[in-house]
């Protein structure tokens, strides 16, 4: 029996609250030639009974696959199923996550008419109904802005195309060609809990091939309310510790990471740094590991990149050369108010240290520019 189009790994971890909707949005695709791999902690809660009844019960389905161990956390996971995934292409999506009933289809049949490893889409930012506002879903602000950078109907480096480099990894919106993968031997950092293992990941499925492409549809739902999404529990920790492997691993690739630096920046910016000019408790021991880590990025990268406004730049390269403002880590005048102009996105927070949030709202002018007003404190 030939091998499916596309084995789809499923890292599921305290998500019976979507788990469902998860896995019956995959065994729903259009395209009925794929494996499904779940991937549990191995724990004997309601999760364990959602999958039992995928693999034994009422919905059971041949196309269902699972490894049920204590593996030491998303990565891992993701890693044992890439093991033994027979698919020609490679799907992961987040268990409190779904997708589109056509996203399989149409990304295996582009991937397939241009050659592509890699296939990359916008998604939809999705938030579940509450008592006071009906559910709704937004395209991800930076689906334009790629239109716009990325060629179309055809493959390309990111090397020459950096774009997708300096926006969000959304490493589930997409497909990767097995034998890519392999290849290279690319898999995940198997770090303890999610803990932004996506990083390098993301840097590691683009940079070693010319053959990437983008399709101008959005295919999947990012949930933004689950509680346990690594969007609502950040860690500045983690995230510098991602960070740091990163620049290791190319601190003797420097005239490879030249070619993407300029956009990588903008996303460590807003991960590490950026977090300076929020309600985040950024320490002193933050900013050091911060001046070690900026050590492995020259000037220029910092300088040329466009995405950055002038206040980021010259925050890198204080932390850089060890002339950072430490007053600016007191945060301690709950009145203290923000305001700042991007390329992409204006603020206006007014005494954003306060104990409490009064409001907040968030205009999205034609999908690309943002503009969040706040009153109380950023959430």
């Amino acid at each position: 029996m030939p091998n499916p189009k596309i084995s789809v790994i499923v890292p599921i971890y305290k998500v019976e609250k979507y788990l469902m909707q998860c896995i019956d949005s995959i065994l729903n695709q259009t395209l009925k030639d794929i494996e499904v791999i779940l991937v549990d902690e191995g724990d004997i809660d309601e999760c364990r009974a959602i999958i039992d009844m995928y693999e034994f019960g009422l919905k059971k389905d041949s196309r269902i696959r699972t490894i049920h161990e204590k593996n030491g956390g998303y990565g891992a996971s993701v890693n044992k199923g890439m093991a033994i995934a027979t698919g020609e292409y490679i799907s992961i999506i987040e268990s409190d996550d779904f997708i589109e009933p056509t996203m399989y289809e149409e990304m295996y049949n582009y991937a397939k008419k241009l050659d592509a490893d890699v296939i990359k889409c916008p998604y939809y930012e999705y938030k579940d109904a509450t008592k006071s506002r009906a559910e709704s879903k937004k395209i991800c602000h930076y689906a334009k802005e790629m239109l716009k950078r990325c060629p179309r109907n055809q493959c390309f480096s990111v090397l020459d195309y950096p774009a997708l480099i300096g926006v969000h990894a959304s490493l589930w919106s997409g497909i990767y060609k097995t034998s890519y993968m392999r290849e290279y031997n690319i898999k995940f950092i198997e770090a303890k809990g999610a803990g932004y293992v996506d990083v390098g990941f993301r840097i590691a499925t683009l940079v070693n091939t010319d053959k990437t492409a983008w399709i101008d549809k959005p295919l999947y739902n990012y949930r933004l309310t689950s509680s346990g999404s690594s969007t609502n529990n950040f860690n500045l920790d983690v995230m510098l510790r991602r960070w740091e492997e990163v620049h290791k691993e190319f601190s003797s690739k420097i005239d490879i990471y030249k070619r993407f630096g300029s956009e990588s920046i903008y996303d460590e910016y807003v991960n590490t740094a950026g977090y300076i000019y929020t309600n985040y408790p950024v320490k002193k021991e933050h900013i050091q590991k911060m001046h070690e880590l900026f050590q492995y990025i020259p000037d220029e990268i910092i300088n040329d990149a466009k995405k950055l406004n002038k206040r980021a730049k010259q925050t890198l390269l204080a932390i850089k050369y060890n002339k950072f403002n430490y007053k600016l880590l007191a945060k301690s005048n709950w009145y203290s108010c923000q305001l700042s102009f991007h390329r992409t996105q204006t603020k206006l927070h007014l005494f954003r240290y306060m104990k409490h949030n009064i409001i907040r709202i968030i205009f999205r002018l034609s999908g690309v520019y943002v503009i969040d007003i706040c009153i109380g404190k950023v959430k």
